[in-house]
Protein backbone atom coordinates (compact mmCIF):
# COMPACT_ATOMS: atom_id res chain seq x y z
CA UNK A 1 0.00 0.00 0.00
CA UNK A 2 1.47 3.43 -1.17
CA UNK A 3 1.91 6.23 1.31
CA UNK A 4 0.84 10.12 0.15
CA UNK A 5 2.40 12.80 2.45
CA UNK A 6 1.33 16.30 2.77
CA UNK A 7 3.36 19.28 3.29
CA UNK A 8 1.44 22.28 5.14
CA UNK A 9 1.93 25.51 5.50
CA UNK A 10 1.06 27.45 8.52
CA UNK A 11 -2.47 27.69 6.67
CA UNK A 12 -3.13 24.11 6.41
CA UNK A 13 -2.50 24.61 2.36
CA UNK A 14 -0.78 22.07 0.48
CA UNK A 15 2.62 22.75 -0.39
CA UNK A 16 4.21 19.75 -1.55
CA UNK A 17 2.45 15.80 -1.68
CA UNK A 18 4.81 13.25 -2.20
CA UNK A 19 3.83 9.55 -2.58
CA UNK A 20 6.35 6.48 -1.89
CA UNK A 21 5.52 2.78 -2.56
CA UNK A 22 8.26 1.85 0.05
CA UNK A 23 8.04 0.28 3.70
CA UNK A 24 10.12 2.98 5.08
CA UNK A 25 9.86 7.02 4.63
CA UNK A 26 12.81 9.18 6.05
CA UNK A 27 11.40 12.68 6.62
CA UNK A 28 14.10 15.28 8.04
CA UNK A 29 16.26 18.68 7.20
CA UNK A 30 18.96 16.41 5.77
CA UNK A 31 19.31 15.97 1.95
CA UNK A 32 19.19 11.71 2.25
CA UNK A 33 15.78 11.68 3.49
CA UNK A 34 12.86 11.03 1.09
CA UNK A 35 11.31 13.84 2.64
CA UNK A 36 13.35 17.04 2.66
CA UNK A 37 11.52 19.63 5.27
CA UNK A 38 12.99 23.24 5.41
CA UNK A 39 11.44 24.64 8.88
CA UNK A 40 14.60 25.29 10.83
CA UNK A 41 13.32 23.26 13.68
CA UNK A 42 13.23 20.12 12.03
CA UNK A 43 16.00 18.17 12.84
CA UNK A 44 18.16 16.48 9.59
CA UNK A 45 16.91 12.75 11.04
CA UNK A 46 13.92 14.47 12.53
CA UNK A 47 11.17 11.17 12.25
CA UNK A 48 10.32 8.40 9.96
CA UNK A 49 7.35 6.65 8.86
CA UNK A 50 7.00 2.89 9.07
CA UNK A 51 4.55 -0.05 8.00
CA UNK A 52 4.08 -3.18 9.84
CA UNK A 53 3.24 -6.48 8.80
CA UNK A 54 -0.47 -5.85 8.47
CA UNK A 55 0.09 -2.77 5.93
CA UNK A 56 -0.62 -0.17 8.62
CA UNK A 57 1.34 2.85 8.73
CA UNK A 58 3.86 4.35 11.86
CA UNK A 59 5.28 7.87 12.80
CA UNK A 60 8.07 7.15 15.13
CA UNK A 61 10.12 10.00 16.33
CA UNK A 62 13.82 9.73 16.28
CA UNK A 63 15.44 11.37 19.35
CA UNK A 64 14.57 14.87 17.52
CA UNK A 65 15.28 18.04 19.69
CA UNK A 66 11.68 19.65 19.18
CA UNK A 67 9.74 16.52 18.90
CA UNK A 68 6.94 14.76 16.60
CA UNK A 69 3.23 14.95 17.63
CA UNK A 70 0.08 13.85 16.69
CA UNK A 71 -1.57 15.96 18.98
CA UNK A 72 -0.86 19.30 19.46
CA UNK A 73 0.51 18.93 22.93
CA UNK A 74 1.23 15.49 23.07
CA UNK A 75 4.61 14.43 22.27
CA UNK A 76 4.95 10.78 20.31
CA UNK A 77 7.31 9.00 23.13
CA UNK A 78 6.68 5.95 21.14
CA UNK A 79 5.70 4.66 17.31
CA UNK A 80 1.77 5.34 16.79
CA UNK A 81 0.19 4.01 14.18
CA UNK A 82 -1.80 6.25 11.77
CA UNK A 83 -5.29 6.87 10.15
CA UNK A 84 -5.40 7.74 6.34
CA UNK A 85 -5.96 11.37 6.40
CA UNK A 86 -3.64 12.25 10.07
CA UNK A 87 -2.81 15.21 10.62
CA UNK A 88 0.78 15.04 12.77
CA UNK A 89 3.16 17.68 13.18
CA UNK A 90 7.05 17.99 13.11
CA UNK A 91 8.49 20.29 15.57
CA UNK A 92 5.83 23.08 14.10
CA UNK A 93 6.03 21.85 10.68
CA UNK A 94 2.28 20.19 10.11
CA UNK A 95 2.44 17.27 7.35
CA UNK A 96 -0.46 14.87 6.48
CA UNK A 97 -0.46 11.64 5.72
CA UNK A 98 -2.63 9.26 3.47
CA UNK A 99 -2.77 6.05 2.03
CA UNK A 100 -3.75 5.76 -2.01
CA UNK A 101 -7.42 3.80 -1.18
CA UNK A 102 -8.51 6.95 0.25
CA UNK A 103 -11.86 8.25 -1.52
CA UNK A 104 -11.83 12.09 -2.78
CA UNK A 105 -14.53 14.13 -2.68
CA UNK A 106 -16.04 14.04 -6.30
CA UNK A 107 -15.24 16.18 -8.89
CA UNK A 108 -16.86 20.18 -9.00
CA UNK A 109 -19.07 21.36 -12.09
CA UNK A 110 -17.27 24.61 -13.07
CA UNK A 111 -19.14 27.59 -11.31
CA UNK A 112 -20.99 29.94 -13.62
CA UNK A 113 -20.60 32.58 -12.00
CA UNK A 114 -17.15 32.21 -11.32
CA UNK A 115 -16.19 31.82 -15.59
CA UNK A 116 -18.21 34.67 -16.06
CA UNK A 117 -15.91 36.99 -13.77
CA UNK A 118 -12.80 35.53 -15.46
CA UNK A 119 -13.68 36.64 -18.92
CA UNK A 120 -13.38 40.07 -17.56
CA UNK A 121 -9.73 39.69 -17.93
CA UNK A 122 -9.78 39.79 -21.76
CA UNK A 123 -6.71 42.41 -22.54
CA UNK A 124 -8.82 43.92 -25.09
CA UNK A 125 -12.10 44.68 -23.05
CA UNK A 126 -9.26 45.76 -20.24
CA UNK A 127 -7.72 48.48 -22.78
CA UNK A 128 -11.26 49.79 -23.87
CA UNK A 129 -13.05 49.99 -20.20
CA UNK A 130 -9.08 51.68 -19.41
CA UNK A 131 -9.99 54.36 -22.67
CA UNK A 132 -13.12 55.15 -21.18
CA UNK A 133 -12.19 56.21 -18.04
CA UNK A 134 -9.42 58.05 -19.26
CA UNK A 135 -11.88 59.90 -21.65
CA UNK A 136 -14.55 60.20 -19.20
CA UNK A 137 -12.20 61.77 -16.66
CA UNK A 138 -10.47 64.26 -19.29
CA UNK A 139 -14.13 65.63 -20.21
CA UNK A 140 -15.11 65.92 -16.98
CA UNK A 141 -12.02 67.88 -16.48
CA UNK A 142 -12.96 70.09 -19.63
CA UNK A 143 -16.18 70.68 -17.64
CA UNK A 144 -15.15 71.77 -14.57
CA UNK A 145 -11.75 73.67 -15.35
CA UNK A 146 -12.92 77.21 -16.74
CA UNK A 147 -10.87 78.65 -19.49
CA UNK A 148 -8.96 81.48 -17.31
CA UNK A 149 -7.60 78.40 -15.11
CA UNK A 150 -5.43 76.40 -17.80
CA UNK A 151 -2.96 75.91 -14.97
CA UNK A 152 -5.19 73.86 -13.05
CA UNK A 153 -6.52 71.98 -16.45
CA UNK A 154 -2.52 71.21 -17.35
CA UNK A 155 -2.23 69.89 -13.13
CA UNK A 156 -4.91 67.70 -13.46
CA UNK A 157 -4.39 66.41 -16.69
CA UNK A 158 -0.64 65.10 -15.39
CA UNK A 159 -2.36 63.74 -12.54
CA UNK A 160 -4.24 61.33 -14.48
CA UNK A 161 -1.34 59.09 -14.94
CA UNK A 162 -1.03 58.44 -11.24
CA UNK A 163 -4.80 58.19 -11.25
CA UNK A 164 -4.57 54.94 -13.24
CA UNK A 165 -1.63 54.01 -10.75
CA UNK A 166 -3.83 54.33 -7.83
CA UNK A 167 -6.53 52.39 -9.75
CA UNK A 168 -4.87 49.28 -10.40
CA UNK A 169 -2.93 48.85 -6.69
CA UNK A 170 -6.58 47.04 -5.73
CA UNK A 171 -5.97 44.73 -8.12
CA UNK A 172 -2.86 43.95 -7.52
CA UNK A 173 -3.52 43.90 -3.54
CA UNK A 174 -6.44 41.46 -4.02
CA UNK A 175 -3.76 39.29 -6.33
CA UNK A 176 -1.38 39.71 -3.94
CA UNK A 177 -3.66 38.60 -1.30
CA UNK A 178 -4.65 35.09 -3.26
CA UNK A 179 -1.29 34.13 -4.08
CA UNK A 180 -0.44 34.41 -0.49
CA UNK A 181 -3.33 32.26 0.60
CA UNK A 182 -2.12 29.81 -2.30
CA UNK A 183 -4.72 30.39 -4.66
CA UNK A 184 -4.55 32.10 -8.06
CA UNK A 185 -3.28 35.20 -8.46
CA UNK A 186 -6.14 36.51 -10.94
CA UNK A 187 -4.78 39.85 -11.29
CA UNK A 188 -6.40 40.68 -15.02
CA UNK A 189 -9.81 39.43 -14.03
CA UNK A 190 -9.45 41.60 -11.09
CA UNK A 191 -8.17 44.58 -13.26
CA UNK A 192 -11.29 43.87 -15.73
CA UNK A 193 -13.56 44.05 -13.02
CA UNK A 194 -12.46 47.07 -11.42
CA UNK A 195 -12.39 49.15 -14.63
CA UNK A 196 -16.24 47.76 -15.47
CA UNK A 197 -17.61 48.86 -12.11
CA UNK A 198 -15.73 52.40 -12.74
CA UNK A 199 -17.01 52.51 -16.09
CA UNK A 200 -20.56 51.66 -14.52
CA UNK A 201 -20.09 54.38 -11.63
CA UNK A 202 -19.33 57.19 -14.46
CA UNK A 203 -22.36 56.30 -16.27
CA UNK A 204 -25.19 56.35 -13.10
CA UNK A 205 -23.12 59.75 -12.66
CA UNK A 206 -23.46 61.06 -15.60
CA UNK A 207 -27.12 59.86 -15.62
CA UNK A 208 -27.14 61.61 -12.43
CA UNK A 209 -26.21 64.67 -13.36
CA UNK A 210 -28.73 64.89 -16.36
CA UNK A 211 -31.66 64.14 -13.69
CA UNK A 212 -30.18 66.54 -11.38
CA UNK A 213 -30.43 68.81 -14.39
CA UNK A 214 -34.09 68.03 -15.42
CA UNK A 215 -35.63 68.34 -11.85
CA UNK A 216 -33.90 71.49 -10.03
CA UNK A 217 -31.41 69.69 -7.61
CA UNK A 218 -34.14 67.75 -5.85
CA UNK A 219 -33.20 66.35 -2.42
CA UNK A 220 -34.66 63.04 -4.01
CA UNK A 221 -32.02 62.78 -6.81
CA UNK A 222 -28.78 63.06 -4.01
CA UNK A 223 -30.82 60.41 -2.16
CA UNK A 224 -31.07 57.82 -5.29
CA UNK A 225 -26.80 58.86 -6.34
CA UNK A 226 -25.76 57.94 -2.98
CA UNK A 227 -28.15 54.74 -3.14
CA UNK A 228 -26.69 53.79 -6.86
CA UNK A 229 -22.84 54.43 -5.90
CA UNK A 230 -23.57 51.94 -2.58
CA UNK A 231 -25.28 49.28 -5.18
CA UNK A 232 -22.27 49.86 -8.02
CA UNK A 233 -19.51 49.83 -4.66
CA UNK A 234 -20.75 46.62 -3.24
CA UNK A 235 -21.72 44.80 -6.39
CA UNK A 236 -17.95 45.68 -7.12
CA UNK A 237 -16.69 44.84 -4.43
CA UNK A 238 -18.46 41.48 -4.09
CA UNK A 239 -17.10 40.24 -7.33
CA UNK A 240 -13.54 41.45 -6.43
CA UNK A 241 -13.42 38.85 -3.10
CA UNK A 242 -15.50 36.32 -5.25
CA UNK A 243 -12.27 35.52 -6.91
CA UNK A 244 -9.68 36.37 -4.40
CA UNK A 245 -11.26 34.98 -1.37
CA UNK A 246 -11.71 31.26 -0.49
CA UNK A 247 -14.66 32.26 2.31
CA UNK A 248 -18.54 31.32 2.06
CA UNK A 249 -20.18 33.56 -0.09
CA UNK A 250 -22.26 34.74 2.70
CA UNK A 251 -18.99 36.37 4.26
CA UNK A 252 -18.34 37.87 0.55
CA UNK A 253 -21.45 39.66 0.32
CA UNK A 254 -21.19 40.64 3.99
CA UNK A 255 -17.27 42.12 3.74
CA UNK A 256 -18.12 43.51 0.09
CA UNK A 257 -20.92 45.63 1.79
CA UNK A 258 -19.31 46.86 4.37
CA UNK A 259 -16.26 48.21 2.68
CA UNK A 260 -18.87 49.77 -0.10
CA UNK A 261 -20.64 51.50 2.73
CA UNK A 262 -17.07 53.18 4.13
CA UNK A 263 -16.22 53.86 0.85
CA UNK A 264 -20.01 55.93 0.43
CA UNK A 265 -20.06 57.71 3.76
CA UNK A 266 -17.22 59.45 2.28
CA UNK A 267 -19.95 61.52 0.70
CA UNK A 268 -22.29 61.34 3.48
CA UNK A 269 -20.00 60.89 7.01
CA UNK A 270 -20.02 63.34 9.29
CA UNK A 271 -20.01 66.33 6.70
CA UNK A 272 -23.80 65.35 6.31
CA UNK A 273 -24.19 66.49 9.95
CA UNK A 274 -22.02 69.94 10.52
CA UNK A 275 -21.34 70.77 6.91
CA UNK A 276 -24.36 72.26 5.45
CA UNK A 277 -22.69 71.90 2.05
CA UNK A 278 -22.83 68.02 2.15
CA UNK A 279 -26.04 67.93 3.54
CA UNK A 280 -28.42 65.98 0.72
CA UNK A 281 -30.58 68.92 0.32
CA UNK A 282 -31.25 70.93 -3.10
CA UNK A 283 -28.21 73.00 -3.98
CA UNK A 284 -27.01 75.21 -6.79
CA UNK A 285 -25.60 73.39 -9.74
CA UNK A 286 -23.41 75.18 -12.49
CA UNK A 287 -23.40 71.78 -14.88
CA UNK A 288 -24.46 73.55 -18.50
CA UNK A 289 -25.93 70.79 -21.04
CA UNK A 290 -27.73 70.74 -24.10
CA UNK A 291 -31.41 71.40 -23.77
CA UNK A 292 -31.80 67.96 -25.20
CA UNK A 293 -30.95 66.07 -21.99
CA UNK A 294 -33.99 68.41 -20.13
CA UNK A 295 -36.30 65.55 -19.43
CA UNK A 296 -39.17 67.72 -18.02
CA UNK A 297 -41.22 70.49 -20.45
CA UNK A 298 -39.20 73.64 -21.23
CA UNK A 299 -40.23 77.09 -19.93
CA UNK A 300 -39.73 79.71 -22.68
CA UNK A 301 -38.31 83.04 -21.33
CA UNK A 302 -41.75 85.22 -21.81
CA UNK A 303 -43.62 82.21 -19.17
CA UNK A 304 -40.58 82.36 -16.89
CA UNK A 305 -41.22 86.22 -16.56
CA UNK A 306 -44.30 85.85 -16.04
CA UNK A 307 -44.48 83.44 -13.52
CA UNK A 308 -41.63 84.95 -11.77
CA UNK A 309 -43.97 88.44 -11.92
CA UNK A 310 -46.96 86.08 -10.53
CA UNK A 311 -44.96 85.26 -7.80
CA UNK A 312 -43.27 88.65 -6.55
CA UNK A 313 -47.30 89.20 -6.76
CA UNK A 314 -48.39 86.62 -4.41
CA UNK A 315 -45.22 87.41 -2.04
CA UNK A 316 -46.40 90.86 -1.97
CA UNK A 317 -50.31 90.22 -1.18
CA UNK A 318 -49.27 87.85 1.29
CA UNK A 319 -47.47 90.58 3.34
CA UNK A 320 -49.87 93.04 2.83
CA UNK A 321 -52.06 90.59 4.67
CA UNK A 322 -50.10 89.88 7.39
CA UNK A 323 -49.45 93.90 7.74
Amino acid sequence: MAIIIEVLNKQHKVTERHKFSQHRVALGRAYDNDVILYDKHICPHHAELVQDEQGQWLLRDLASMNGSYLQPKQPLTEAQPLASGQLCWLGEQAVRIYDDSHQVVPAMPFNPLEQLLLRCGHLGMILLLLLFVVLEEVFHLWLSAPEQQQAQWSRSLANLPLLLLVLTLWPAVLALWSKINQHEARFLPQLGITFIGLSVLAVWQGLMVILNFSFDGAAAINWLQEGGRLLIFTLLLGANFYLAMQVSTGKKIAMAFGLALLLSVQSLGLGFWFDESRQLAPKFDNSLLPLNFYLNSPVSAEDFAAQNNQLFETAAKARQEQD
